[in-house]
């Protein structure tokens, strides 16, 4: 009798002692989570606003630049001056155009390392203060090709970091 209570003690802190140190994991749908991040939200409103003022730029270069050769081509005799004139506002054009490009693509650059660094970082914290050991990111890379939808904190990372990302706790 008491090899039996014995037995069943063992069993009980056997599986207590299992189930507490077992790791707490769970997976992410990285492209859920971060196209919901407010953060990407506002960084891609303000660029959009950027790309848009640049634009409104370049639209009025280009319409002057239109004018100027209708000008031209309806001389019968083409005026030197006029035609210096539209070769240099049509490479500052160009050279504005090319600027602008670059600056976009390191604008977008700019913004998706803040996103990232700022997604990583509350993800880490979400982890630490929810007690998991692990979280995968599902992002259809092959990292994680199957997830158990008990385990998928999507949803909870997404409130959390935008939450956390408006100043909550």
């Amino acid at each position: 009798m008491a090899l039996l209570v014995i037995g069943v003690a063992g069993s009980l802190i056997f599986s207590f002692w299992e189930h507490s140190h077992k790791s707490k994991t769970g997976y992410i749908i990285i492209g859920e989570v971060y196209s919901s991040f407010d953060l990407k939200k506002e960084s891609e409103k303000k660029f959009t606003e950027v790309k848009n003022y640049r634009k409104k730029i370049l639209d009025s270069m280009a319409f002057t630049l239109r004018i100027m050769a209708k000008k031209i081509d309806g001389e019968k005799a083409k005026n030197k001056e006029d035609v210096d004139s539209y070769n240099q506002k049509r490479e500052e054009f160009y050279q504005r155009q090319k600027t602008f490009d670059e600056d976009n693509k390191q604008l977008t650059a700019k913004y998706d390392q803040e996103i990232l660094t700022q997604l990583n970082q509350y993800v880490k914290d979400y982890s630490k203060e929810n007690g998991y050991e692990y979280v995968f990111g599902n992002g259809g890379d092959g990292s994680l090709m199957y997830g158990d939808d008990a385990h998928n904190l999507t949803k909870e990372i997404i409130d959390y970091v935008n939450k956390k990302y408006k100043g909550g706790k």
